[in-house]
């Protein structure tokens, strides 16, 4: 950890520049992270690090999933908090390692009451392939699988929550796609198209909220991020990467619900994992 370095990145001004640049400019020893409001009944959050609030993190409401941001490699000691009430922080503190070179996603999910901080580690892009992969994280949906809309492929087995699928290697194209229960694929709460995937590009399709919100609690609906890119990307338009806070179209929110994050304790359960390059 350099703790000196991390509080120069809390102004404004050095956040917004990491989020205008592609994760492949960052330095040899960085980290990029980024950060996803997954809690389908908690209100506006704001993220701190070693005590310090990082600006381009903060002030997230359901759905929304910012941009990377460069951060020294090193082990950081991260809590969220109410943007309400900074005193209010549901998750954390916890000590998160972050490597050199790598991207990851922190990403908070379940109801207020049980809310969870899961962690993955994001994919590179390949050259001439769009890679995808897709992170179930609606804690009420049961085992999902992931199908084209006609029905005649399968694409994600039998996915349960909080996991992640590997990245999965596809021509670049737009796809019609379906969230469907596993037990026999006829109640299908998600649809996913159309989604246009460019080449050179790795993505992740995150599904969130709940199956039955109730009141208060957002619906279920997905994300999808932009985790790598290859540049120049010859074969395609590829998006920014990562999305920014309150974004709109297909690589913001698909069917936005309404909802927010935090206002008081609830019990933290971290998920780390590694995908498949």
């Amino acid at each position: 950890m350099r703790p000196a370095r991390l509080a120069s990145l809390v102004t404004a001004g050095a956040l917004i520049a990491a989020l205008a640049v592609p994760a492949t400019t960052a330095a040899a020893d960085d980290a990029m992270i980024r950060v996803l409001h997954g809690s389908p009944d908690t209100p506006s959050v704001d993220v701190f690090a070693n005590d310090g609030k990082v600006d381009a993190l903060s002030g997230l409401v359901f759905g929304d999933l910012t941009s990377y941001v460069a951060i020294p490699a090193g082990t950081y000691s991260i809590k969220v908090c109410a943007t309400a009430d900074n005193t209010v922080c549901p998750i954390g503190p916890i000590d998160l390692p972050f490597a050199a070179g790598e991207r990851y996603t922190i990403a908070a999910s379940d109801l207020l009451s049980s809310i969870d901080a899961n962690v993955f580690t994001d994919g590179s892009a390949m050259a001439g392939k769009a890679k995808v992969r897709v992170v179930h994280l609606s804690a009420d949906t049961p085992a999902v699988d992931v199908l084209t809309e006609d029905g005649a492929a399968t694409v994600v087995d039998n996915l349960a929550y909080p996991s992640e699928t590997g990245y999965l290697e596809l021509d670049p194209a737009t796809y019609d796609l379906k969230v469907c229960a596993n037990a026999d694929n006829t109640v299908c709460p998600l649809n996913l198209d159309p989604l246009p995937l460019d080449g050179a590009t790795a993505y992740t399709v995150f599904a969130i909220g709940a199956l039955d919100p109730g009141e208060g609690a957002a619906a279920l609906t997905a994300v999808v991020g932009v985790d790598d890119m290859l540049a120049p990307a010859t074969d395609s338009i590829a998006p920014a990467v990562g999305t920014s806070n309150g974004a709109t179209g297909w690589t913001g929110i698909l069917a936005m619900g309404l909802a927010g994050l935090l206002a008081m304790a609830g019990t933290l359960r971290l998920v780390g994992r590694r995908s498949r390059r």
